[in-house]
């Protein structure tokens, strides 16, 4: 795991080394339904709209919680690159949300990211106080990133063990 590598305080990054191929993890993170099995926050999604698979324009909603809190998202997929990235964007904040998968010796090193360059900030610092001040939240941001990708990490190691096809350590 690495920490943040962006420069810039508006993109949050966060990489992992995964030993499974770019293609498999591509589907298990762009199969969103399976979003709250890695992601601390968002508990679950569902596509709605005439696309329900990961294709740009597809939509889907998040479902999401912080402590008693709830909330929905609209999200629409922007990217979806199967085995390169999958990114999408949520409609009512406006931020960016990527996963990169790049080959790493046998396995994928796969990067997530938060764009906040064309966010809604005015709207952020507005929920802020709901979810315990916009910076706090952020911060939670971050360190959910690490855990979910290392959740993901751990899913998609014993799936390729489970499967049989030689998983080694990464």
């Amino acid at each position: 795991m690495t920490a943040p590598s962006s420069t810039d305080p508006q993109i949050d990054t966060v990489s992992v080394t995964i030993a499974a191929p770019p293609e498999r993890v591509w589907d298990m993170v762009a199969d969103v339904t399976r979003m709250g099995e890695w992601s601390p926050e968002c508990y679950a999604c569902r596509w709605v709209g005439r696309r329900r698979e990961p294709v740009v324009g597809a939509r889907f909603l998040g479902f999401n919680r912080r402590g008693w809190l709830r909330w929905v998202t609209t999200n629409v997929v922007e990217v979806a690159d199967r085995g390169r990235e999958f990114t999408f964007r949520t409609r009512e904040t406006g931020v960016r949300w990527s996963y990169r998968f790049e080959p790493e010796g046998d396995g994928t090193r796969v990067t997530e990211v938060r764009d906040l360059t064309r966010a809604r900030h005015l709207l952020i610092r507005l929920v802020g106080p709901f979810v315990g001040g916009a910076d706090r939240h952020a911060e939670e941001l971050r360190a959910g990133m690490r855990q979910t990708l290392d959740r993901l990490k751990h899913a998609a190691e014993a799936e390729r063990g489970a499967a049989g096809d030689g998983a080694v350590g990464g």
